[in-house]
């Protein structure tokens, strides 16, 4: 074994290589997606699809947050503190903030939502959930919050907007975010332009559903269940979520029903297979840049994000140097 490969390594009652693996993997995705350099040469896999539909890209976020849900069974043996949760919540709530003010922090103007702050509220509502409830209630509960989300976004009248389904300003999670943090907080770009925001606070519970399908597949491999057990589970979910696209389509922003049981298909799959080579077949080898990202995620994504934002201020000659 690598030396460095035997410094990250820790015992698997600690946690698991293939999780951190998984995590690495996605960490890299998410950093080559958002820094392209140039948004005029992107190749279209490296592209969210316009609205509907998925790409690979578009696996990235639900992938991460599905991780991180893989990730607490293992972290929750120990008792549980509610005071940790809520620091944790805060700091990520704060780290995105700092990520989307910068460098000029213009209060009055400032977007209060982003992917930060989701995975901070999905943690905050995940463990919530994992610690106040029994298995059937958690997996009843998972299956009201699709349902009723579903019901929301296609056939339940907005105020003040009507029946508007499926689109960037007109669905609930766009009013209420109006509603509650007012349009010069909100996303200020098409197709929402101030009207709504891609990380809604509505979308956040979707979204943690998300987070929980982790927390379930986790949980059956931490109890020693069969990986190939796992991956049927996935292709199950992959159905489901392909039959339910025909009336609800898969869509990111939104983060309709379809997708996360779509998204949380394939990362069932990926978290199987990489569960079956690494843990059970111990091919361990090739694992080692992998955790250099999956256990500094969040270091990496802020400095990623710092460092993108940064390069826009600096040129080469007349042309910045981030649109090179």
């Amino acid at each position: 074994m690598p030396r460095q490969l035997s410094r990250l390594v820790q015992p698997m009652s600690q946690r698991w290589l293939s999780l951190d693996v998984f995590r690495g993997m996605t960490m890299a995705a998410m950093i080559l997606v958002n820094n392209p350099g140039s948004w005029a040469y992107v190749l279209p896999p490296l592209r969210h699809a316009q609205w509907h539909g998925c790409t690979p890209t578009d696996l990235i976020f639900p992938f991460f947050l599905f991780i991180m849900g893989a990730a607490l069974p293992l972290a929750t043996r120990r008792r549980v503190n509610l005071g940790r949760i809520l620091r944790r919540t805060l700091a990520l709530i704060a780290l995105g903030l700092l990520l989307n003010g910068f460098p000029a922090y213009d209060w009055e103007r400032l977007r209060l939502l982003g992917v930060l702050q989701r995975i901070g509220l999905c943690y905050l509502g995940a463990m919530l959930i994992l610690h106040h409830t029994r298995p059937w209630l958690r997996r009843s509960l998972m299956a009201i919050i699709l349902l009723c989300y579903a019901f929301l976004l296609t056939a339940a009248p907005v105020p003040g907007v009507g029946i508007d389904p499926l689109t960037a300003t007109g669905n609930w999670g766009a009013w209420l975010d109006r509603w509650l943090l007012g349009t010069q907080h909100l996303y200020p770009l098409a197709p929402f332009s101030g009207q709504g925001d891609p990380e809604s606070l509505l979308g956040t519970l979707p979204a943690t559903v998300t987070v929980l399908l982790g927390a379930e597949s986790g949980g059956w491999l931490q109890r020693g269940g069969s990986p190939k057990t796992l991956a049927w589970g996935g292709l199950v979910l992959l159905g489901l979520g392909y039959g339910w696209q025909a009336v609800l389509p898969w869509n990111k922003p939104l983060w309709t029903s379809s997708y996360v049981l779509w998204s949380g298909g394939w990362a069932v799959l990926a978290l199987a297979g990489l569960h079956q080579w690494i843990e059970l077949w111990g091919r361990r080898g090739w694992c080692w840049p992998w955790l250099v990202f999956g256990r500094n995620a969040i270091l990496l994504f802020v400095g990623a994000g710092l460092l993108g934002r940064s390069l826009r201020f600096y040129r080469v000659g007349e042309i910045p140097l981030v649109g090179l």
